[in-house]
């Protein structure tokens, strides 16, 4: 067992690309959340703001799907959970315009991480890219001085859903990294093995439970094992 762990601990290191993209929440940092509705992106924003405040910086969550009613409504109630601060808009209202809102309360109130929880429902591939290119273009502009990291959720329940997901998004923007989330329920999340073979993107957390502190960086070592039973 010992040897057939270290041998997959070893091939899923080589499917991972070099990156030079730090997964800490650092202070002048933005993280942008991205992925399909459901797979646990507003959650996901909201235990990383709860991670931000345990570890003493100022986060300033984004409620950037207004597409969606709920998910405004569901990261104020995470907001106030972890005594986050919170930027939203109108529903229906250009995402852009509140990012836009949002950088400028960055700067006046002197925060230290940036958190965006973006929309995940856009008609088309071309929509979803000029939705998230405009976002980051407004990010660079006001607060060039921040380092700015995108994180896609994947479901750890979909299997290969979550590989058409994850394809549509890494044709669509640049994904920094992976949140696998939903790890707490019947799902292992071995789909993810062939989307970093496939796309080569890194694997940052995993997000299990419905609690603020249920949030981990990935141990690959820890999860080929608990994978394999």
């Amino acid at each position: 067992m010992k040897l057939e762990i270290k041998n997959l601990v070893k091939k899923f290191n080589s499917t991972v690309a070099v990156n030079n993209v730090s997964f800490k929440i650092e202070k002048n940092k933005t993280l942008g959340l991205l992925g399909p509705n459901g797979c646990g992106k507003t959650t996901v924003a909201s235990k990383l703001a709860h991670q931000a405040i345990a570890q003493g910086k100022r986060p300033l969550l984004i409620a950037a799907d207004t597409f969606r009613a709920a998910a405004t409504e569901q990261l104020e109630t995470w907001a106030e959970r972890t005594g986050c601060a919170l930027e939203k808009g109108l529903q229906g209202q250009d995402p852009a315009s509140v990012v836009f809102a949002g950088t400028q309360r960055f700067i006046k109130e002197a925060f230290d991480v940036l958190i965006i929880d973006t929309a995940g429902r856009l008609q088309t591939k071309s929509h979803l890219m000029a939705e998230l290119s405009k976002i980051k273009r407004i990010i660079t502009r006001n607060l060039p001085y921040t380092s700015i990291c995108t994180l896609l959720t994947v479901d750890s329940m979909l299997g290969q859903n979550s590989f058409e997901q994850a394809k549509l998004f890494h044709e669509s923007t640049d994904v920094s990294g992976i949140v696998l989330t939903k790890m707490d329920s019947t799902g292992k999340g071995g789909i993810i093995f062939s989307i970093t073979q496939a796309f080569g993107i890194p694997i940052a957390y995993i997000s299990f439970g419905e609690q603020p502190q249920d949030l981990k960086a990935f141990d690959v070592a820890a999860f080929v094992q608990e994978l394999l039973g």
